[in-house]
């Protein structure tokens, strides 16, 4: 073999190796870049998420934390209408009170049935004495349950000469929350 078809032999030899890589080589290659871009990519996802399960972990922690405070607000504004609690604390009121419920009025509030806080109306009719009114308005106020009175009317009844007594209307608002 002559020099000149060894130099032929070496460069036909060195072009089918580049071929040869071309080939097989780069498609490899390039898989392998595609498989670090999507392992780079599944990290992020995988970071994301961790990072999402941590912030559920510090919420549900915080919520153990505030039960305390969660159980309060539930008490003041329960979740369910609970007409006859209510009815059953007004009167337990009343009989604190020493003041007389004559009547009482209950009914919801038809314009905000959408919203996740819901009214019961209440109008009372009650008959005592004005201290007995100031009391039983105290208690209303202390109560667990947020009771919002908004409007009283006082009237005067003849009991007796030496003793008068008076008619109250008191219209007041109970909430409750509706869960969607």
């Amino acid at each position: 073999m002559t020099p000149a078809n060894k130099n032929y032999m070496g460069i036909g030899l060195a072009g089918l190796a580049i071929i040869a890589f071309w080939i097989f080589g780069m498609p490899a290659w390039d898989r392998s870049s595609l498989l670090k871009d999507a392992i780079a990519e599944r990290e992020d996802i995988l970071s994301a998420r961790e990072e999402v399960l941590k912030k559920i972990e510090d919420l549900n922690e915080q919520y153990r934390n505030r039960a305390n405070d969660v159980a309060r607000i539930s008490s003041i504004v329960p979740g369910t209408k609970g007409v006859a609690e209510l009815v059953s604390t007004i009167e337990a009121i009343t009989q604190q009170t020493g003041i007389q419920l004559t009547e009482i009025t209950m009914g919801g509030d038809n314009k905000k049935q959408q919203e996740e806080l819901q009214i019961i109306s209440i109008e009372l009719g009650l008959t005592g004495s004005y201290l007995s009114l100031t009391l039983f308005l105290d208690l209303i106020e202390k109560n667990l349950r947020m009771i919002d009175v908004f409007e009283i009317n006082i009237s005067r009844t003849a009991a007796s000469e030496t003793q008068t007594a008076l008619n109250f209307r008191v219209k007041a608002n109970a909430y409750y929350l509706t869960v969607k």
